[in-house]
């Protein structure tokens, strides 16, 4: 599924998942280069995952361009996320908590991804990993792709941040980072075991998204956006940012 298109210069974890769906990690990394070089997709729509308090720590380079949304994939003082995350002890647990817990917020990423105008569309968190990673997910699933190429995109990651997770293995303490290692890595059956949450706990993610607000024509009409994206209009996508200053990334403490 995933495709050997060339990142953008300076992202660690771009790819493109489906042909109406890009995916990547921070893009305060992109290099000048890189920006040209994502703007030759003609991106429709950029949605960033990452909460108000991580754009302003690491600021996006399209800060204010219509065409980049910021919807958070976590909600915010949600007790029982919080609870939920803080007895995670895997990404699959991450995801679980998500999709039992953010719900509205995924589904709204889904409605955003599906109301965006001609063109791909690009999700990201910081690192790519788990937030983009969940809605990858959702998004191959309802495009028709096997569990093996959904997990296959996945697994993509990790090869894909090793030198990511090595720099912030070396700024941290050995015990800071024995707590932060089992979030580090990105293997094919966490997206597995949170996609068997979906299908033990609702039958599925059609299920799961009908109950939340999508409708069946809804991901009818988001199957075949995933699938046949229309090319803009000339001139149409992502322009250049409305700010040029390169900005260095910051970490989370765990991103997901």
């Amino acid at each position: 599924m995933t495709t050997s298109e060339q990142p953008p210069g300076g992202l660690l974890n771009f790819r493109r998942s489906l042909p109406g769906l890009c995916r990547s990690d921070t893009l305060s990394r992109l290099t000048p280069d890189g920006r040209r070089d994502l703007k030759a997709l003609n991106l429709s729509r950029i949605i960033d995952l990452r909460s108000r308090t991580e754009r302003a720590a690491d600021p996006p380079p399209f800060l204010g361009h219509p065409a980049d949304l910021n919807l958070p994939l976590l909600p915010w003082h949600h007790r029982a996320l919080n609870e939920a995350s803080a007895a995670a002890r895997s990404n699959a647990d991450h995801m679980t908590a998500m999709l039992d817990h953010a719900p509205n917020q995924i589904v709204t990423v889904l409605g955003a991804i599906l109301d965006a105008p001609p063109g791909p569309v690009l999700i990201h968190c910081h690192a790519g990993k788990d937030r983009t990673g969940l809605i990858a997910a959702l998004c191959s699933e309802l495009a028709g792709r096997t569990r093996d190429q959904t997990a296959a995109d996945y697994a993509a990651s990790g090869p894909a941040l090793r030198d990511f997770y090595l720099d912030q293995q070396a700024r941290r303490t050995p015990e800071e980072w024995a707590h932060l290692a089992p979030f580090a890595v990105t293997r094919a059956d966490v997206i597995l075991q949170a996609l068997t949450h979906l299908d033990h706990t609702w039958g599925g993610p059609h299920p799961y998204l009908t109950a939340h607000g999508l409708t069946r024509a809804d991901i009818g009409a988001l199957r075949n956006r995933l699938l046949d994206v229309k090319k803009p209009a000339s001139g149409g996508g992502v322009v250049a940012p409305t700010t040029g200053a390169d900005v260095s990334p910051h970490s989370t403490a765990r991103d997901i």
